[in-house]
């Protein structure tokens, strides 16, 4: 049995989330809870993989085993019945370096690349600080859940100046997982339109009731072939500074133009410490998943039990995936500074910024991180209430 309740003292330890949050966001006092960095220890074997690493005291440069293939292809089935041949893995350092690569690889300054506000703000970012333009297809927010736009998204597919989607799936932030019909149109629409397709799944794990994660390039062979996805352990185990991330790709032409750009980017180079600790998490992971998704469960329940009976203008978008809630926040009838003051200084909690997913289709929501004690979310819950209750 793993402890989530224990509150560890993270300060001090060259944390971003802790020791970066003034930095960052700007109130060094302020509890902590926006990028996305669970404040839990890692699974035992984990941390005992590493111990053993570091023992051998020697760190030259690695190569990736055969067996960080294994794991992967082992994991993949065993939680989304999704076969992947090993040849198909290619390692990568991060996700994000990953899809910068991406972008890189199959664009050229000028072309368009098509996302879904509300979206992690990277996604814009790897579009526009490479010269790519941003085509937004936003999703619809109908009765508290998001919706993909299909006749929007098929029209901007339709573009050829459109060459490539970013598809984040379970989605951050709105916290959808989608389902096989809606990825099923997704991929026939991009199919259809010669739109290659980047899929961001590094909340697959994190998911939540009777709803099931699918990998887009699971349904079909066409699919397959027109899709890059993104994996890594990286939220799962909370081991995000291990540097340590995998790209499927099936299209061999693709993943041979993906390795040359990942390796003149030098994103391709692996972590001694980051390729022990992928193998055993994904070996020896599954109880700790187990017993964290049931207490991040808990945590969702708390969020939104406190918010409906003590703050009631702010209201969860209820999550399918992701341990990233999604406030809204429009009923305080504040712009976005004002909602910033709000939260930041004046009950002194730290979360992502709305608009920060999208100028439009962000304003008046904030971003809360909950994978934290539960005492640490009641805490912040307090903090939050106290200056509501002066409004």
């Amino acid at each position: 049995m793993y402890n989530f309740d224990e509150v560890i003292n993270r300060k001090n330890t060259n944390s971003s989330k802790w020791d970066n949050v003034g930095v960052r966001v700007g109130n060094p006092d302020a509890i902590p809870m926006w990028v996305a960095d669970m404040d839990f220890r890692c699974p035992r074997e984990v941390v005992e993989a590493v111990v053993k690493k570091a023992e051998f005291g020697i760190y030259g440069y690695p190569v990736v085993p055969e067996k960080y293939r294994t794991v992967t292809t082992g994991w993949l089935k065993k939680r989304h019945g999704w076969g992947v041949d090993p040849k198909d893995i290619l390692y990568t350092s991060s996700v994000i370096p990953a899809m910068f690569s991406v972008v890189q690889a199959f664009t050229v300054p000028g072309d368009k690349v098509l996302l879904q506000r509300p979206v992690y703000y990277p996604f814009s970012h790897s579009i526009e600080q490479q010269d790519r333009q941003v085509a937004n297809s936003p999703l619809r927010l109908v009765n508290g859940k998001y919706e993909i736009d299909f006749e929007t998204l098929e029209q901007y597919a339709a573009d050829p100046a459109v060459k490539l989607m970013l598809l984040c799936n379970p989605h951050n932030p709105a916290g959808r997982v989608f389902t096989k019909d809606e990825l099923q149109k997704v991929g026939e629409i991009c199919c259809r339109n010669h739109v290659l397709i980047f899929s961001d799944e590094i909340h697959s794990d994190f998911i939540y009731g009777d709803n099931r994660h699918i990998p887009i390039a699971s349904l079909s062979d066409e699919f397959a072939m027109n899709t890059i996805t993104a994996i890594a352990p990286s939220k799962t185990f909370n081991l995000a500074g291990m540097r340590s991330a995998s790209l499927i790709i099936h299209n061999e032409k693709l993943r041979v133009a993906v390795a040359d750009v990942l390796n003149r980017n030098r994103s391709a180079l692996p972590s001694v410490m980051g390729i022990e600790a992928y193998i055993a998490a994904y070996e020896y992971g599954e109880t700790y998943l187990e017993e964290l998704l049931s207490y991040l469960q808990g945590n969702i329940r708390f969020l939104d039990g406190f918010l409906k009976e003590r703050m009631p203008k702010i209201k969860l978008i209820w999550p399918e995936g992701t341990y990233l809630m999604w406030l809204d926040c429009r009923e305080l009838k504040m712009d976005k500074e004002q909602l910033d003051e709000f939260f930041l200084w004046k009950a002194a909690v730290a979360l992502d910024k709305g608009f920060w997913f999208g100028e439009n289709e962000g304003n008046g929501f904030m971003r809360m991180n909950v994978a934290c004690p539960r005492k640490t979310l009641e805490k912040a819950l307090l903090q939050i209430e106290k200056e509501y209750l002066k409004l």
